[in-house]
């Protein structure tokens, strides 16, 4: 914590002396307003289905239009994150993100589960994390919801959701090209262009490519490989018919690979440190030790920082091909709009699952997933005749996602695990699970205005999954994970109804509080490689959630001056996580299975300021108090000990504490030329990867597991030239050391370092 205070000292400073962009939701480009110049432009998000003014959506929500995503270099979820009070992004590479909204994350990755946060692109839900996180080009806006979205959202939006909107084709013809460097041998292309195929502009269009590399800042030491960077290409176009004002069709495609630059992997830190029962000091981690390592086989100490011993180099081959048909229809009395996805995904990779210079332990993945999404929304037009004179804005629909996904995981024992040191050879062990998922939903919300100030909200869903998957194992040395062969075949019904209800009440146009209460789900699921047929057929129920949120939102002084407030308290029931559990017959494994409980309290604030045109400064602040009320990792029937009791521990990726500052000033230079000079500070007081705080009672990996509180600061500066823009950028400027997660197996841990200073420059022009 005192680390990211000083960090906070030094940004503070550069702040005063540059500036910084408003960390909260900026215009979507070219809305501008009527009032004074000075104010800031209106902002309209569809985050409900329908276009409506940020600040009158009584939901806790922040938006990023393209000219604030430009402007910030933000480029992935992982750059969003740090701007949304209590938004905490981590991950295992580019396949495996973590998504953690107001404490609420999900840790599982394979079809199996689902994640908490639901990832959207053009209103398409993204059902495979491990698809989910890639690069944001081309993109219009980015909103953010925090807390459950189970009215209006496709599904599994438990902790929030990410609607992520690309750029549409438009009647007039406008383009954009890009190219940069940075350190790291990094290099980026982009471009796009867009406008009318007929004189008419009845048929439009939109291309975009990009090309983004950055070589990895992570490297091992035993082969010179590096990885943990960059390797993505992409390409997207766009076909729009508007053959009248009534109705609009919009036809997408998209295709992007991923590359080894992008692969990830951990180094070993050894065990955890032990408490001296007497003295109560601690002792150093031994990092020799390895999880399933032979006696005697000590591996070269990792020398810790951004580089380390691995036996085997990480490999990473993702491609995910997209396609969505959109109609919107002008019904008169309502807007109809029907929305199909189809996606695509292939994913192969590779690590040193213990992170050793030691052959113990490789992973490799291969991944192949088919989604087919159908949406089709029913919305109320302000003067129709179901609107009731304004009365009334309404919005019914009904959802069906249908996912086929095949996961072979392939697990090979080296000659230095304990169980092939003394044959000399490695052994092979091979899980393969093969999941459907079919989801079927009807939702409706309807808002009722009772005079001009007063409005009631109220809403529901009806969800229901139907899930199958059938898991396998085969083994070549019959230890220590698959004993013998085996094949399961499992199938589950989860069904959730989930109701909101808002009472919204208007001091003004510009000034308003709110009142929620709203309930949500995650499905349940199956076991993420099974090693026994006992194993798999432990199935986990969903998730559950309520919640209460009361909300003010303003702006003031001719909108110069914006701020928001929620506080919110979460009942949280019914958590996935890894525990102990009996198998029948004395045996008992670590699975995913339902045996906690938590209570989430907190509050987000966000503040704006332009006292002049050509400055801003912002603050955006979370608060999070998040513990489990219940969670013990006993087998079930028997007393837990205190090493088997989480209860009243804090939740694992909830720092108590969020911050992001900014400003940023605007120098004009003369006709269509300006110098634009910003700083963001963003901060995290200290939090756990894995539960249990830390603390050695727990032993083995989870001790390391603790991290201390830090502070990230980027700087950027542009220089626009009428089409021309030159801009550099510096990001993680103070070479803070952190850690984007952290792997415990066993008693060993992994570290995966966070993102180390980042420089370059790029030149753009658009026309």
């Amino acid at each position: 914590m005192q680390r990211a205070m000083r960090g906070a000292g030094a940004s503070i400073l550069v702040m005063a002396l540059l500036g910084a962009v408003p960390a909260m939701a900026q215009a979507t480009d070219g809305e501008a307003t009527a009032q004074d110049s000075v104010g800031f432009d209106e902002i309209l998000v569809t985050a409900q289905r329908r276009e409506e003014r940020l600040q009158d959506i009584p939901v806790a929500i922040s938006a990023f239009g393209s000219e604030q995503l430009e402007r910030q270099g933000i480029t992935d979820i992982s750059t969003v994150a740090p701007r949304v009070p209590s938004f905490y992004f981590g991950s295992f590479g580019a396949t495996r993100p973590q998504l953690y909204i107001r404490g609420i994350g999900t840790r599982s990755f394979d079809p199996g589960s689902e994640s908490s946060v639901g990832v959207f692109v053009d209103d398409v839900y993204l059902g495979r994390a491990s698809g989910s996180f890639a690069s944001l080009r081309d993109v219009e806006r980015i909103e953010v919801l925090r807390g459950p979205q189970g009215t209006l959202y496709g599904r599994n939006t438990i902790g929030g959701a990410i609607n992520v909107i690309t750029k549409s084709p438009t009647s007039s013809f406008e383009g954009q090209v890009e190219a940069g460097v940075s350190n790291y041998k990094g290099y980026n292309v982009f471009g796009a262009v867009g406008g009318p195929l007929t004189s008419s502009g009845t048929v439009q269009f939109r291309v975009a490519g990009w090309r983004d590399y950055r070589e990895g800042y992570l490297t091992n030491l035993t082969t010179g490989t590096t990885f943990q960077g960059i390797d993505n290409t992409g390409g997207r176009a766009k076909l729009a018919f508007e053959p009248s004002n009534a109705v609009r069709i919009e036809l997408t495609a998209e295709y992007t690979t991923d590359g080894d630059e992008a692969a990830f992997a951990g180094f070993n830190r050894g065990s955890g440190p032990i408490v001296n029962p007497v003295t109560g000091v601690r002792t150093p981690a031994n990092p020799a030790a390895i999880f399933l390592g032979a006696p005697g086989r000590t591996p070269i100490v990792n020398p810790g920082g951004n580089s380390g011993y691995v036996s085997v180099d990480p490999r990473l081959d993702r491609e995910a091909q997209t396609y969505i048909a959109r109609g919107e229809f002008d019904l008169g009395f309502a807007s109809l709009t029907s929305i199909t996805g189809y996606r695509k995904l292939a994913t192969d990779e590779a690590r040193d699952l213990e992170g050793s210079s030691r052959s113990v332990l490789d992973q490799l993945g291969r991944e192949r997933s088919k989604q087919l999404t159908q949406e089709f929304r029913l919305a109320s037009n302000p003067d129709g005749a179901l609107s009731f004179g304004g009365a009334v804005d309404w919005v019914i629909g009904g959802f069906y996602y249908h996912d086929k996904s095949l996961r072979i995981d392939t697990f090979q024992l080296g000659i230095d695990s304990a169980v092939r040191a003394a044959a000399g050879t490695p052994a092979t062990d091979v899980t393969i699970a093969d999941f459907k998922s079919d989801s079927y939903a009807a939702f409706g919300q309807a808002t009722v205005h009772l005079g001009e100030k007063f409005d009631v909200t109220v809403g529901a869903r009806y969800t229901r999954d139907e899930k199958r998957a059938v898991q396998s194992g085969t083994t070549t040395d019959a230890a220590p994970l698959i004993t013998a062969p085996f094949s399961v075949s499992n199938s589950a019904v989860y069904t959730s109804f989930d109701p909101r209800l808002v009472l919204t009440y208007k001091f003004s146009s510009d000034v308003n509080v709110y009142a929620s209460y709203s309930t949500g789900f995650k499905s349940g699921g199956f076991q993420y490689v099974p090693f026994a047929a006992a194993q798999a057929n432990v199935l986990f129920s969903p998730e559950e959630i309520t919640t209460y949120e009361v909300g003010f939102k303003s702006e003031f002084m001719d909108r110069r001056v914006r701020f928001n407030l929620a506080a919110f308290h979460y009942d949280y029931t019914d958590l996935q996580v890894s525990r102990i559990v009996d198998l029948g017959g004395g045996a008992a494994a670590s699975l995913i299975d339902n045996a906690a409980t938590s209570k989430v309290n907190g509050i987000d604030a966000e503040l704006v300021l332009r006292p002049s045109e050509n400055f801003d400064v912002s603050v955006a602040y979370g608060y999070l108090d998040a513990k489990y009320d219940t969670y013990t990792t006993n087998a079930p029937g028997t007393t837990p000990t205190p090493a088997q009791i989480y209860s009243g521990t804090r939740l694992v990726r909830a720092p108590k504490h969020t911050l992001n500052i900014g400003a940023e000033w605007r120098l004009p230079l003369g006709a269509d030329s300006q110098l634009m000079l910003r700083a963001d500070y963003a901060m995290l007081s200290d939090f756990f990867h894995e539960p249990g705080e830390a603390n050695p009672i727990y032993g083995g990996a989870s001790s390391l597991a603790g991290e201390d509180g830090y502070g990230l600061l980027d700087l950027r500066a542009s220089v626009d030239f009428g089409a021309f823009k030159v801009t550099g950028f510096v990001t993680n400027v103070l070479s803070t050391d952190y850690r984007r997660t952290v792997f415990a197996l066993g008693s060993t841990a992994s570290d995966y370092p966070g993102q180390p200073r980042i420089f370059g420059a790029k030149v753009g022009y658009s026309f």
